[in-house]
């Protein structure tokens, strides 16, 4: 008996921890963020290019003195040597005559080394500048890139607030709906209602429980729509607490001051100048220390025979000056100049365009509080007019179509409500994005 209960409390740890593991809770927007600066894709990726094009800059300030050094080790067998003709007189011989000699080793060794370094290379140290001005310049890009998944998320965030509050009011308006049905079939009993009127305030109850599924569909698409910009596995549950309740945190006015674009042309700008500096600068003269030292061990036994090894080794600076000018060189300094007067013209646009978009964040942040205001205004009346028109419809005064118009007028200016304070959030939460995000 004893193992059975075993095994059944390791079944239900094992069920326990797999559910654990398949549900993500959030309880803010920041939590949201932080989630997917760890799993995303986009943040990831983003990381690896920062990582990459620091590389690139150590690459360029190692690459400033063109280090190089070749190495080689030859075995020569020379099966037949070249003879040599020589004067017979050096020999003791007639004057005039020639012996020939045979010069050389048959087996020979030779093991060289030649390192050479740049002393001064133009080029090569502005392209110190041009990596470190593109390291600038992907951070900004990755800050634009992580702006616009921070504000795909938070839109992704607010309708799910927004579809969970709607949901709550209409599950309530649901209720309303199902309690006059029953009180209007007690009237009916009576002899004070006619059954069109409950056929109505059926029709009326079915159409308000279509709309909450439609509603919870809804909301299971943004949940799925925002597992896909965190990286969120499909079979993981969210779960959002602390905003079970609409609230509203007004802050107004609010200044925007994002100037991420701005900063990319500006970096842009930088990168193209650092770039035509670069190449304007093949033309310029480079000063080189060359060097060789060699082994060498010959004989006419085999390979290696004598071990007995000699040396010899050189070292030396060469300056080298271009002459005739490269048409290639001569076009990519021609091309560098043109995207340099883009990229600033680039820079201009983008100031003004960080400026508008400043200006219309404030303005969406205004224009969905001022309609919230007005909104919940008209809930307030909507709600009195249907509470009103309940009590004349019993006193005979209007019709069931009058009431029920009422009652869906009081449920969509209920949803319109809390979908509106979902959306002052969102504007806000987007200045706060840009302003935060530099």
């Amino acid at each position: 008996m004893k193992p059975k209960l075993i095994l059944l409390f390791l079944s239900s740890f094992f069920v326990i921890n797999c559910v654990a593991q398949e549900t993500v809770i959030f309880t803010t927007l920041e939590e949201v963020y932080a989630y997917a600066e760890t799993n995303s894709i986009s943040f990831r990726n983003a990381n690896q290019q920062i990582i990459l094009v620091k590389y690139q800059t150590l690459a360029s300030k190692l690459g400033m003195f063109n280090l190089k050094g070749t190495g080689s080790f030859t075995l020569t067998d020379n099966t037949k040597l070249n003879p040599n003709f020589i004067p017979a007189e050096v020999f003791g011989g007639p004057e005039g005559t020639f012996r020939t000699i045979t010069f050389g080793q048959k087996y020979v060794s030779n093991f060289a080394f030649e390192p050479q370094i740049d002393l001064i290379n133009p080029y090569a140290m502005a392209q110190i500048k041009v990596a470190k001005t593109n390291e600038q310049l992907t951070a900004v890009t990755n800050l634009l890139t992580k702006k616009v998944v921070y504000e795909s998320i938070s839109a992704a965030y607010h309708n799910i607030l927004s579809y969970r509050w709607q949901i709550d009011v209409t599950t309530k308006s649901l209720s309303n709906a199902e309690s006059l049905v029953h009180f209007l079939q007690n009237k009916q009993k009576e002899g004070l209602v006619r059954s069109q009127d409950i056929n109505i305030t059926l029709a009326n109850q079915l159409l308000v429980k279509d709309k909450l599924q439609q509603l919870e569909i809804q909301l299971q698409q943004q949940y799925n729509g925002l597992k896909i910009l965190c990286d969120i596995n499909p079979e993981t549950a969210i779960i959002i607490t602390g905003n079970e309740n609409p609230v509203l945190d007004i802050q107004l006015p609010i200044k925007a001051t994002g100037d991420l674009l701005q900063r990319q042309g500006e970096w842009q700008t930088k990168y193209q100048q650092a770039t035509l500096r670069a190449n304007k600068r093949w033309m310029y003269p480079t000063l080189n220390l060359f060097s060789s030292f060699s082994w060498q061990e010959s004989n006419n036994n085999n390979w290696f025979g004598t071990n007995n090894w000699f040396g010899s080794n050189y070292i030396g600076f060469k300056v080298s000056i271009p002459i005739l000018p490269e048409v290639s060189k001569i076009a990519t300094v021609k091309q560098n100049r043109i995207n340099l007067e883009i990229a600033q013209n680039n820079w201009n646009h983008n100031k003004l365009q960080d400026q508008i978009n400043n200006n219309q964040l404030e303005l969406d942040y205004r224009k969905a509080y001022e309609s919230y205001k007005i909104n919940a205004e008209i809930e307030a009346l909507q709600k009195d007019s249907y509470e009103k028109n309940l009590n004349i419809y019993l006193e005979g005064i209007i019709s069931a179509t009058d009431l029920i118009n009422s009652f869906e007028d009081w449920l969509n200016s209920s949803l319109n409500t809390v979908a509106l304070i979902a959306s002052v959030e969102y504007a806000k939460s987007k200045i706060i994005i840009s302003n935060t995000i530099k």
